[in-house]
This record gives C-alpha cells, sequence and structure tokens, in this order.
C-alpha cells in the first residue's frame, strides 16, 4: 500500500470492441509457481466433460492478490 506522501501513478486503459473480443467462461483453472499465478478460462465443449481453454492470464503473486481484492470489493459493492 502506498504511503500517503507517494503519488500514485494513474494508467489510462483503451478498449476497442471491435478488435477486443468478450469471452464468455464456463469453467477456470488456476496454476501457480513461486513466481507466476496462471489463470486459464475456458468454455464447454457439445461432449460434457470436456472444455477448451480460450485465454490464459499470467500475473505475479502482487498482482493476483490484488486482482483478487478488486473483484471482492466489485462484487459486494455491484451484488444485488
Amino acid at each position: 500500500m502506498p504511503e500517503k506522501d507517494e503519488k500514485q501513478q494513474q494508467i489510462n486503459f483503451s478498449l476497442d470492441a471491435n478488435k477486443t473480443p468478450v469471452l464468455y467462461a464456463d469453467g477456470y483453472l488456476i496454476g501457480s509457481n513461486q513466481h507466476v499465478v496462471t489463470l486459464n478460462f475456458a468454455q464447454a465443449m457439445p461432449e460434457p466433460s470436456q472444455q477448451n481453454i480460450v485465454t490464459r492470464v499470467a500475473l505475479t503473486k502482487e498482482q493476483a492478490k490484488e486482482f483478487l481484492n478488486n473483484l471482492k470489493d466489485h462484487i459486494e459493492k455491484f451484488e444485488v
């Protein structure tokens, strides 16, 4: 957590909806080693026991912890 006298860097994100597909995930797998956490998102296939991984995201452990906290906070704020 940054100290009060540190300025937090602002990052601007851009999203081109025509180039960035939204993929629905039916399932996920999480893998990790001492350096990286990998999130694998999958879609169900017609065969009930088969899912194909459609995207993978690798994060440092620090990024994964921050992601988890932000996801939890977001779900709590927007849960109906």
